[in-house]
C-alpha cells in the first residue's frame, strides 16, 4: 500500500503563486472535514474552500465567495484566499491554473460532463471573465482509463467514434482523456500547456478509489487547487 497522502501536480504549473494535489487513498480521515484537512496539511495558505455539490453535470461557476454551491461541477476563482475543491473516484480532475494571475479553476468531469460540453462552457466562462485560454496550464489528473472504462453502446454513440474501441468482450472502451484533451483544444486551450496524468484509477488500486471497480458511492480522491 502506498503511505503517501497526494500527488502536487505543481510542477506542471508554471504560476509559482499556484499549487495543486490530489489525494491518493491513503488519506482515510474519511469525514466532511477532510477537504480541510488535506488543505491544511499540504500547506495552502487557508482553509476557506469552494464545495461544489457534484452532480455530473455541465454548471461551472466563478465565484470569490468561499461554501458550498448546490448542483455544480466546477469552479474558478480569483481570490487568493480561496481553495477550488472537487471530489473524484473515476471521474477526471482537471485544474486550470492562469500562468501570471491568482486565477484558477478545477472541475470534475465524467463522461456525462463531458458529452454535455463541460469543458466548452469552462472555456467560454474564462473568456466571458476576460481570460485568454492560452494562458492557463491545464491538468487532467488521475482517472478511468480506456483499458477499463467499458460501455454499452448507449453510451458511445453519444461520443466521436475515434474516440472509441471495440473490446473483445463486445462492449466499448472510450478514451475520455483524449476526448478531453480535443475538446480543451477546440475551446481555444494550448497543446502545449495541457497535461495529462495517464494513471487509470481503476488499474491502480494501491493508490486510487475507483467506483466503478468497488462499487462503492462513499470513498473519494480530494482534488484541490489554490494558493500555497
Amino acid at each position: 500500500m502506498n503511505n503517501t497522502q497526494w500527488m502536487s501536480f505543481s510542477s506542471q504549473i508554471k504560476n509559482p503563486n499556484i499549487s495543486a494535489l490530489i489525494s491518493f487513498r491513503s488519506f482515510n480521515d474519511q469525514n466532511k472535514k477532510d477537504s480541510e484537512l488535506l488543505a491544511s496539511q499540504y500547506g495552502f495558505i487557508d482553509k476557506k474552500l469552494i464545495i461544489p455539490k457534484q452532480i455530473h453535470s455541465s454548471k461551472v461557476l466563478f465565484t470569490n465567495k468561499k461554501g458550498i454551491i448546490s448542483n455544480c461541477d466546477g469552479t474558478f476563482s480569483s481570490e487568493k484566499k480561496l481553495i477550488c475543491s472537487i471530489e473524484v473516484a473515476d471521474c477526471m480532475p482537471i485544474y486550470f491554473a492562469h500562468k501570471f494571475e491568482i486565477v484558477y479553476g478545477l472541475i470534475h468531469a465524467g463522461w456525462r460532463g463531458l458529452v454535455n460540453n463541460i469543458i466548452l462552457l469552462s472555456g467560454e466562462l474564462l473568456v466571458s471573465n476576460n481570460y485568454r485560454l492560452k494562458d492557463f496550464d491545464v491538468i487532467i489528473g488521475p482517472s478511468i482509463q480506456n483499458c477499463c472504462f467499458e460501455v454499452k453502446k448507449d453510451v458511445i454513440d453519444q461520443f466521436d467514434e475515434k474516440f472509441i474501441q471495440k473490446k473483445i468482450t463486445g462492449g466499448y472502451a472510450v478514451d475520455l482523456q483524449a476526448y478531453a484533451t480535443n475538446h480543451l483544444l477546440k475551446s481555444g486551450f494550448s497543446q502545449q500547456n495541457i497535461t495529462r496524468i495517464k494513471d487509470c484509477t481503476y488499474c491502480m488500486s494501491d493508490f486510487y478509489f475507483s467506483y466503478r471497480r468497488n462499487n462503492e458511492n462513499k470513498n473519494r480522491m480530494i482534488g484541490l487547487i489554490g494558493m500555497q
